[in-house]
């Protein structure tokens, strides 16, 4: 145990973190241009660790418990000062002067491989600490077995770091010397390797490594067409760190969060879904952890690729890919599993697989999107917080789906973080030319994806709140009255708010209504009617094909619904949720006028003129079309949402081609007139 806790201490490094960070260029290297002697600067380098790293303050503790066991609580209390200290001292020296040597001794690529393997060992045998309050009782258990073999083993010299005799006695003072003792060797020879290998030169043997790649290194890296990809490889087999990064931390993520899903794992085994929902949740925050550290990892060098033919968006999206790819593979062996534990389930199973791969690569996107700029000291800046927060978004909700086998909410999951990565995506574009200029970054022009869907949720919320709040005070018998005048509130102080709000910063309600608004200003001082262009003959002709065009798919939206009455369980669905609306005296009528009168004009304006508008600039195409009709529909019960999306991908179009807004309008409000007669 005692050995354990010096080489703990010894691999802690300056962080309680995975340490990705290889050290290129450490901040010791410029101190020999100064008139100080050697060792001095190696000494306060080797400090470092002790003011960054809180772990190095709580380490006395350790040796004031086992001496504090042995000796009794006072002089436990005064051996962490007298010998814990000095301990913690000269193992914080000790592995500094093993990065330092690893540092001038061995090459780069070896080097990152080294420093991360050690920060590694750091970090597990911390971890081990924590976990072991946990798991001492199975620990104690399977190691019983194994103890007796080492009793046979001389260990005296263990007994003198406590003071210990051959005779079985023990002295405090000849432990407190040993341990000084101890600790000033460790300082000493530390400090002095340090100089000596300063000595043997800076270039240490990496000065004569070849950088081209061997051939069968470069035949290997031609797996692919895309270089991005053919990149990743080849770092994967030339730079040994790939191990450490690829291998290991992944693995270290996994067995930190299979403890931390340990009460979810035990109804693991006789339910399926539990089962797959523990791999959902292990892969996404296996993709929120590994994005940032991957990217981390790359140091100063990211900035090489922002000058290459490709740009650092390609490399990133490929990234993306790449996690996405791994972390499915780490998913699919859950899911392998648990088919063979569950093989009635198993086409569920494989569409939680199929689901994941989408999710995945959403995740992963969003993931990218936290890359820092790591500075010359090797220390990345912070990522904000608010950014980190929102690649979670759909995650959740995509989990609790598949934990709950309710699969529309799973849907939910992945159309909310689709839509998410695209919004994250368009801010981080803007400020991709200033990464390393954050003070000069510009965010991007107004209407954005982003502010659509604050709309959009703080209208859907709002309702909500505001409909609860009349129903407390009003009664249940005036439901039906008080959600269509939330509606009606949300849906005018959002509409106004959001315009005002992009109003102040230059876009028109022209801007909005109006797919390609005219860029010159002569329309300012028009009425409404003629700035959105009501004077122009060719509207009134997609006026009227927008009528025909609701009238269609109001038709198609009641034989869908005469199709889920012939199913027996939608039918039970849609029976019990008639006799809900009956039994709310005016809900009818309410909800009638709330979805003609009102929806159509507050749901084209967020979800067609700014939703869709926003998401054209980033998907373009039929992707745009898909993705706002997609998370218009999520937006409605679960069984409209065949019509619904019909419904959104239609205005969406017309709202294109037609060049003006008031068509969808049209078209939104004969639509639900028609499924509602």
């Amino acid at each position: 145990m005692l050995l354990w806790w010096a080489g703990m201490l010894i691999l802690q490094g300056e962080g309680l973190e995975l340490d990705l960070q290889r050290r290129r260029h450490p901040m010791w290297e410029w101190l020999f241009s100064h008139p100080v002697q050697p060792g001095a600067i190696f000494l306060a380098e080797m400090l470092a660790p002790l003011a960054a790293n809180p772990m190095y303050w709580t380490a006395p503790v350790f040796a004031g418990l086992v001496y504090g066991f042995i000796y009794g609580p006072g002089l436990g209390v005064l051996a962490a000062i007298l010998i814990g200290i000095p301990i913690s001292l000269g193992a914080a020296c000790a592995g500094k002067a093993l990065e330092i040597a690893v540092v001038l001794r061995c090459s780069p690529r070896t080097r990152g491989a080294i420093i991360g393997l050690m920060s590694w060992l750091g970090y597990a045998s911390m971890m081990m600490l924590f976990l072991g309050m946990f798991l001492i009782p199975k620990i104690v258990s399977v190691l019983g077995r194994l103890l007796p073999l080492f009793t046979a083993l001389p260990w005296p010299w263990l007994r003198f770091f406590l003071g210990g005799d051959s005779n079985g006695s023990y002295s405090y003072l000849t432990g407190l010397f040993t341990c000084w003792i101890i600790a000033g060797l460790m300082i000493l020879s530390a400090v002095w390797f340090s100089t000596w290998g300063a000595q043997q030169g800076l270039a240490g043997n990496f000065s004569a490594a070849s950088s081209r790649p061997s051939k069968s290194l470069a035949g290997a890296a031609n797996f692919g067409k895309d270089p991005l990809y053919r990149k990743e490889l080849l770092w994967f087999l030339r730079d040994r760190s790939a191990i450490v990064q690829s291998i290991l931390i992944p693995i270290t993520v996994a067995g930190g969060q299979l403890f931390n899903m340990r009460y979810l794992l035990v109804h693991a085994q006789d339910n399926w879904n539990y089962l797959c929902g523990a791999a959902i949740i292990f892969g996404t925050y296996f993709l929120w952890v590994l994005g940032p550290k991957s990217l981390s990892s790359e140091g100063a060098a990211l900035w090489i690729s922002m000058t290459w033919p490709r740009g650092l968006e390609s490399l990133l999206k490929a990234k993306a890919w790449l996690w996405a790819l791994i972390s499915s593979g780490l998913v699919a062996l859950v899911l392998c599993y648990a088919a063979l534990v569950f093989p009635a389930q198993i086409w569920k199973i494989a569409l939680v697989g199929v689901a994941w791969f989408f999710f995945a690569r959403s995740m992963a996107e969003k993931s990218v999107t936290l890359v820092t700029v790591t500075s010359d000291s090797g220390e990345a800046q912070k990522i904000p917080s608010g950014r980190r927060w929102a690649t979670q978004l759909g995650m959740l909700t995509f989990a609790i789906g598949i934990l709950t086998q309710q699969w529309h909410i799973a849907f939910m999951g992945i159309v909310f973080s689709y839509l998410t990565s695209a919004a994250m995506w368009q801010n981080f574009r803007a400020r991709l030319p200033y990464l390393y200029d954050p003070w000069s970054e510009k965010i991007p022009p107004p209407p954005t994806l982003m502010h659509a869907m604050i709309s959009i949720s703080i209208l859907v919320e709002g309702g909500a709140i505001v409909t609860g709040i009349i129903a407390v005070f009003a009664g249940r018998a005036h439901l039906g009255v008080a959600q269509a005048v939330s509606y009606l509130l949300s849906s005018v102080i959002v509409s106004f708010g959001v315009a005002n709000y992009l109003a102040n910063r230059g876009v028109r309600t022209e801007d909005v209504w109006c797919w390609q608004a005219k860029v010159d200003r002569d329309t300012e001082g028009l009425p409404w009617w003629r700035a959105l262009g009501f004077t122009d003959p060719k509207i009134y002709s997609w006026l009227l094909a927008g009528a025909g065009c609701g009238f269609v798919l109001g038709m198609i939206g009641r034989g869908y619904l005469a199709v889920l009455h012939l199913i027996p369980m939608t039918a039970e669905i849609i029976r019990k949720g008639q006799e809900q609306m009956a039994s709310i005296p005016d809900m009818r009528i309410s909800y009638a006028v709330m979805a003609i009168a009102f929806a159509p004009f507050a749901e084209e304006y967020l979800f067609r003129g700014l939703l869709f508008r926003a998401l054209n600039k980033e998907w373009g195409g039929w992707k745009a079309v898909v993705g706002s009709a997609a998370f218009f529909a999520i937006y409605h019960p679960a069984l409209s949402w065949f019509p619904v999306f019909l419904l959104g991908a239609t205005n969406a179009l017309i709202f294109k081609k037609s060049g003006r807004l008031a068509p969808a309008v049209i078209l939104h409000m004969v639509y639900n007139v028609v499924v509602l007669s």
